[in-house]
């Protein structure tokens, strides 16, 4: 494969620095640095703030927020019939260069997470995509990991958000957001306020929890 993943590592005094979402991003991106863009892509920097908005309405609220937060809940029940499922029905709904982008950057994902193979439910999925079993989107995969790792879903919805945002030009390693990308990166963080309400797991005794640190 072309795009390839070098390591990268955060040390625990350095971990215990972050808030929730830095938290996020840290450990969803420990061990690997990426080389290829999402499903979020871009040509000309003109025109990030009206293709972000573009991509949220169309691609981010009505199919990858479900899969993501789908898959989320499925892992905190182990069930891995339906994090398949999730990943087919996800396949579906997408276009074939999104749904290319999206494959192609799990791919890359996997390929820098040897250190995910002390996770079952990790490898049990992971096996089903290598057999040809289910096609493997980078936002399932994201999904997967962070809540193996039991991190909170918002923070970890943002930094899958995040990923998209930064991989947008296929430039790596990754530059400081500016303050301009950075007010246009925020535009999503209300809909991932309103996911996190919408995708929050019922419970038997009526309550509703999110994990937390």
């Amino acid at each position: 494969m072309s795009d390839t993943f070098h390591a990268a590592f955060a040390s625990d005094a350095e971990l215990s620095n972050f808030d929730g979402a830095d938290l996020a991003h840290v450990v969803a991106l420990l061990g690997i640095a990426p080389e290829t863009r999402a499903t979020f892509s871009l040509q000309e920097e003109s025109r990030l703030a009206p293709a972000w908005d573009l991509w949220q309405e169309n691609w981010f609220s009505p199919a990858l927020v479900p899969a993501f937060a789908g898959c989320y809940h499925a892992a905190s029940r182990l069930k891995i019939d339906d994090i398949q499922r999730i990943d087919e029905t996800l396949d579906a709904k997408l276009n074939d260069s999104i749904r290319e982008r999206s494959i192609n950057a799990g791919k890359a994902f996997l390929d820098g997470k040897s250190e995910m193979k002390g996770h079952r439910e990790w490898i049990r999925f992971t096996e089903r995509i290598a057999a040809g079993k289910c096609p493997g989107h980078l936002p399932v995969l994201f999904a997967l990991q962070c809540q193996l790792f039991h991190l909170p879903l918002a923070p970890s919805l943002t930094t899958y958000a995040r990923f998209e945002f930064q991989s947008r030009d296929g430039k790596f390693p990754f530059k400081k957001m500016s303050v301009e990308e950075g007010v246009i990166f925020s535009t999503i963080l209300p809909s991932i306020s309103l996911a996190v309400q919408e995708n929050r797991e019922d419970h038997s005794d009526g309550s509703v929890t999110l994990r937390v640190i």
